[in-house]
Formats: structure tokens, sequence, C-alpha cells
């Protein structure tokens, strides 16, 4: 289910957004947006888990902090991939 809602955007973002929709990068202004804020959502929800876990386990070590730096790399590179394949796709 979806909700449509208005929203206001500034005029360099929302031109921005447009030029995303007309190079095949994204769907529509409103998808870029929706994707815009799963993914905001989803970096909340993982900085609540960290919070949780340092919590009770406390802070990580130096060896653990360098491979979630590692992995949270990975899932960018990742992401962009799947953006990357997206738009080749919708071309």
């Amino acid at each position: 289910m979806t909700k449509k809602i208005g929203i206001s955007l500034k005029d360099e973002l929302y031109e921005w957004a447009s030029r995303e929709v007309e190079e095949g990068r994204a769907e529509s202004v409103s998808a870029l947006i929706a994707e815009g804020l799963a993914v905001l959502e989803a970096r909340s929800r993982l900085e609540a888990l960290v919070a949780d876990l340092r919590a009770e386990a406390g802070e990580p070590d130096e060896q653990a902090k360098v491979r979630l730096e590692e992995a949270l790399r990975s899932a960018d590179k990742a992401y962009r991939r799947h953006l990357a394949a997206r738009a080749a796709d919708a071309a």
C-alpha cells in the first residue's frame, strides 16, 4: 500500500531529481524520493541496532571497527552497483 502526499523541494533539488529521471537513473521523482527515504530508514534502523549492540557488549575494539568500516564500504559499493545496473536496464 502506498500513501500519496505533497512535498516541497528546493528548486535545485527538484531540478537534480528531474534530471535523474530524464537520464534514466530514476523511474520518477516520486520513486527517487521514496528510495531516498528507504535508505534513510535502513540507516536509522542500523544505527539503532549498533546502539543496542554497544549497550549490550560495550564499545568495539579497533579490529572490529576496521571490519565494520570495510563492511559499510562494501555495502555502499554494492548499492552503487545496483543503481548503475538499474540505470543501464532502464536505458
